[in-house]
């Protein structure tokens, strides 16, 4: 019986002849714990230990659930693997801005607001406390999470910075926008020259980039090399869940006057469009880098970006965070938990300050997803985002966090 029940069953040291009721209860048990139905039985040893006629008996067999390890001593038979039904059922809706799992969003309060003292570093630790995918209608693993900060200069460039994960690894990212590159007109985004430009100083992860392609006036000059901003990428094969880095944001220079034809140019197409051409840009330099606190090369320090502001403000005024899915995903398709510990920022005083309170929005409302807690710990100085199945409690909109 337990030779049909067990795939490939060693029949050497085989049970006495005399035990058929303890195999057949144990072919029973397996087949509770659906080893024998729904688990492919390959290479797994384990030990089963029966007593028959005051006769201790032992014999070993081979077999694999999932090819995760487990063992008889361990109790066995008493463990349920991980089944696919464990999931919540997923949605045949097409997905769309109505049936995604949409953004969460954090604002930290400082005593100082910035606009008084404006920001001139920031220090973040970021955790990925978990990510899972549907794991019979997400084979792929497609989608993914970014952790991201906003920031800006009082009118001059602005953007955003910050950690993105998918199923096979992440990338950094440092990505800011030009500061008056457009204006509305007619209710629709125009373009111009820009007189407060974002441009790179780092050649090797940051190029001049076309933000914002999809609208009318850019759809066709980008494709022809039209840039609005600069975006800086490193990817980061080994990043995976349970991973920690330190996210640093630095000025490294107050103020420094380059020529863009040095550092890249602009295209042929900015001269052809608004007669805008290679030029002398004064500003600040900043940085971004991460350095591994947690993780494959532990204390190694990754340089994402280093890019220049054309301003003549001294730091950023204005700080956010949102923690954003990657592309459009099902209520269903993924969960995810992360962990932000700070910021910690810096004036241009030498002085450093922390979050006295934090604030967190989900936008609970505009879909039909439902699964969205924000949490956190003010002794941590903490943000916790969590979405998707498993989500045990929900924040509905506007929440207090600590």
């Amino acid at each position: 019986v337990l030779s049909t029940a067990v795939p490939d069953f060693e029949k050497k040291n085989l049970f006495h002849s005399t035990s058929p009721i303890i195999l057949t209860h144990f072919k029973d048990r397996l087949e509770q714990r659906s080893c024998i139905n729904n688990i492919s039985c390959k290479k797994m040893k384990f030990s089963v230990f029966l007593w028959f006629c005051g006769l201790l008996v032992k014999s070993s067999c081979e077999v694999a659930l999932d090819d995760e390890e487990v063992f008889a001593d361990d109790g066995f038979l008493d463990k349920k693997p991980v089944a696919d039904e464990e999931w919540p059922p997923y949605s045949n809706e097409k997905c769309s801005q109505t049936t995604k799992l949409k953004a969460m969003y954090g604002t930290a309060i400082f005593r100082t607001s910035l606009s008084k003292k404006p920001m001139t570093s920031l220090e973040v630790d970021i955790e990925w406390n978990a990510l899972k995918f549907h794991p019979t209608e997400n084979i792929q693993k497609k989608g993914g999470v970014y952790i991201a900060y906003t920031t800006g200069m009082k009118g001059g460039p602005g953007g955003y910075f910050g950690v993105q994960i998918k199923g096979n690894g992440g990338q950094f990212i440092f990505s800011i926008w030009d500061g008056d590159r457009t204006f509305q007109k007619d209710g629709e985004k125009q373009i111009k020259k820009s007189t407060k430009l974002a441009w790179p100083i780092d050649m090797k992860n940051c190029k001049r980039n076309c933000q914002d392609c999809g609208i009318a006036a850019l759809k066709e000059i980008g494709k022809e090399g039209f840039t609005t901003g600069t975006k800086c990428l490193i990817k980061h094969a080994s990043m995976k869940e349970g991973d920690r880095y330190k996210v640093k944001l630095e000025r490294v220079t107050k103020k420094r006057t380059i020529n863009t034809k040095n550092f890249g140019g602009f295209k042929e197409v900015h001269k052809e469009v608004l007669n805008e051409v290679d030029r002398e840009v004064t500003g600040s330099v900043w940085t971004v880098k991460a350095i591994v606190v947690k993780g494959e090369s532990k204390g190694s320090e990754i340089p994402i970006g280093t890019i220049l502001f054309e301003s003549d403000k001294i730091g950023f005024y204005r700080l956010g965070t949102f923690d954003e899915m990657l592309g459009c995903n099902k209520c269903n398709s993924i969960y995810h938990k992360d962990t932000r510990y700070g910021p910690k920022v810096g004036a241009d005083d030498g002085t450093f300050q922390k979050p006295i309170k934090m604030n967190g929005k989900t936008r609970y409302y505009d879909s039909t997803c439902k699964k969205y807690h924000i949490s956190g710990s003010k002794s941590k100085s903490s943000i916790t985002f969590e979405s998707g199945p498993f989500t045990e409690e929900v924040t509905k909109g506007k929440t207090q966090v600590w």
